[in-house]
């Protein structure tokens, strides 16, 4: 008995090509870092992501920037750009591109900024 693909190859009716988002190779999406996940003053509700212990009081994109590129990861500044549950903060955003799982990066930049201030 045949199943059918027709799902897959079927348009989509809200416009586009179809693709799905697993069709993206993993390695070529960057890694978002938001100072939001760095922030002492913030709940893991509200978007920390790190241990009390190695967050800080307002880190800024510009301290997580400076803790990437000691950390060897080429990362780029997005100024303007809001993490997702505060849009009218616009604290900006680093994008890091690495073969490493985010969670570990998130850990060793959080690290860094701790030992920096």
């Amino acid at each position: 008995m045949k199943i059918s693909n027709r799902a897959e190859t079927a348009p989509n009716p809200y416009g586009g090509a179809g693709i799905r988002a697993r069709s993206m190779p993993k390695g070529d999406r960057p890694i978002v870092l938001y100072p939001a996940y760095f922030d002492l003053g913030r709940t893991r509700d509200q978007g920390r992501r790190v241990a009390k212990r190695w967050a800080v009081e307002s880190p800024t994109a510009q301290e997580v920037t400076a803790a990437a590129k000691a950390l060897g990861l080429q990362p780029e500044l997005e100024e303007g750009k809001a993490f997702p549950s505060t849009p009218w903060r616009k604290e900006g955003r680093v994008l890091v591109r690495a073969d490493y799982y985010k969670t570990s990066i998130v850990q060793k930049v959080a690290k860094r900024i701790k030992e920096s201030r």
